[in-house]
């Protein structure tokens, strides 16, 4: 066994350590940029072709001047060209790799971190030096306002508050990209009464890593859960709409409804905030459950049908062949009218609240723009990470050389209201996610909803 994992750890390491000719990363480069081009049904939608090919050429300027490159300095330089679009379904993956790197006991940057307007948030440290959440100065030797704009430029995303979400989950990640594999890490911290220290911590395996983040719950153990709160309250917290918990996911949603009409349950909290997205089939079971007016989750799709795209999705209707390579249609938008939801025995008839936040994405941000947008539900919390009307269904590619992830939007969903804002959408009442009452474990929107219906019933008690 032991000589299995060793060379497990050596075939990880090499495929890591591996150095690409400049050569090389300039095809990747040249790969990634005619595949957007190529892809992506509208890839100059906030970028211009001539800003991109100034851009470009730049790079190729960079990649010049340099004779090989490392994996991660590859990618560094290549998420940053793709991040330039600001379109959070496209971008560039290095994960895989770095999950080789764990697999084969990679050690890791020591602290759990939250990224905010103000900086970069240390919470705690794995081996519990630091006790309470302080303001990060700087990171070996890297002043924290420039380690946040480099991770921040290797991030694909519409809004800076989706960015800061997806770099204090991945902060690991990116930290491994930036400093490799350091001996130790300097870091530098000012507590909230303004008094400096400076710390060295030994780097972390992923595992006690995780184990000190689930001690501080930043994490929830379940994709899904269903808790009651208050007096005829129930919370109904779904994290996920992928598809491939689809059969459990849905077998969730009936139990929980079933248990909603067997208690008599008067008040719904639909917890979304930590939703990345997935199937929007599944966003439209859970609507059948909350209201029998008639819907859509999206009034337009326009779908770009590249030749990756018809290779990949396995298109062969001879009548959308026609209509994409003969009378060179290559977009097709198709429109949606409203439908009548399916009959369901355990419709829900009470007040709906939909908690959403910075990680609210995709399918998740779908799903409360179409409660919003049909007037079904109150939304609280922070506006969605994800714009409410924006890119996406991912077409993945892979790079010739580093073998990098490239992930390319091919579809423009428009929201159930027919309208595009640029923004995510906007909750009816507003609470600011803080890191510092996520440590006490008080939960601000959850308080906030239980408030209004505890006003809400002294109202109709005094009728």
């Amino acid at each position: 066994m032991r000589s299995v994992v060793f060379l497990f750890f050596l075939i990880g390491s090499c495929a890591i350590a591996q150095m690409f000719s400049a050569a090389e990363v300039l095809q990747d480069a040249e790969f990634v940029y005619q595949k957007l081009k190529d892809v992506h049904v509208n890839i100059f939608h906030t970028f211009s072709e001539i800003e991109a090919e100034e851009e470009f050429s730049k790079l190729k300027s960079r990649l010049s001047a340099q004779q090989y490159l490392g994996l991660r300095e590859a990618f560094k330089l290549l998420s940053e060209f793709v991040a330039l679009f600001k379109d959070g379904h496209t971008y560039l993956s290095i994960t895989d790799q770095f999950y080789e790197y764990l697999d084969a006991d990679g050690k890791i940057v020591p602290i759990l971190v939250s990224f905010t307007d103000e900086g970069i948030i240390i919470l705690a440290d794995v081996e519990g030096k630091i006790n309470e959440p302080c303001l990060l100065m700087s990171l070996n030797g890297i002043p924290a306002e420039e380690l946040k704009d480099e991770i921040l430029r290797m991030i694909s995303y519409e809004k800076v508050s989706f960015a800061y979400v997806k770099a204090s989950k991945l902060f690991h990640q990116y930290c491994w990209v930036i400093f490799k594999e350091p001996e130790s890490f300097g870091v530098e911290y000012s507590t909230k009464q303004g008094v400096q220290h400076k710390i060295e911590l030994a780097p972390v395996s992923f595992e006690e890593y995780k184990s000190r983040r689930d001690q501080l719950n930043l994490s929830n153990e379940k994709l899904w859960d269903f808790s009651t709160a208050g007096k005829n309250t129930a919370i109904l917290r779904i994290d996920t709409f992928g598809s491939y918990y689809e059969k459990d996911l849905k077998q969730f949603i009936k139990e929980a409804f079933e248990r909603v009409k067997r208690e008599g349950i008067q008040n719904l909290i639909i917890d979304l905030r930590e939703n990345g997205g997935g199937d929007s089939r599944i966003a439209e079971y859970l609507y059948s459950f909350i209201s029998d007016k008639p819907y859509r989750i999206y009034a337009e799709v326009h779908v770009k049908y590249s030749d990756d795209a018809i290779r990949k999705l396995k298109i062969f209707d001879p009548l959308l062949l026609f209509r994409i390579k003969v009378l060179k249609q290559e977009t097709i938008v198709y429109r949606n009218s409203l439908k009548k939801p399916k009959k369901n025995d355990l419709l829900f008839n009470g007040n709906i609240f939909v908690l959403t936040g910075s990680q609210t994405f995709s399918a998740a941000t779908d799903f409360a723009a179409m409660t919003k947008d049909l007037m079904i539900a109150t939304i609280v919390g922070e506006e969605t990470g994800g714009l409410a009307s924006s890119y996406g269904d991912v077409l993945p590619l892979t790079l010739p050389n580093t073998g990098l992830r490239l992930g390319v939007s091919f579809k423009y969903f428009v929201r159930c209201g027919g309208f595009d804002d640029k923004r995510g959408v906007i909750p009816d009442v507003v609470i600011r996610a803080d890191p510092h009452s996520v440590l006490q474990g008080v939960d601000q929107a959850v308080q906030t909803v239980l408030e209004i219906v505890r006003s809400d019933d002294r109202a109709k008690e005094r009728r």
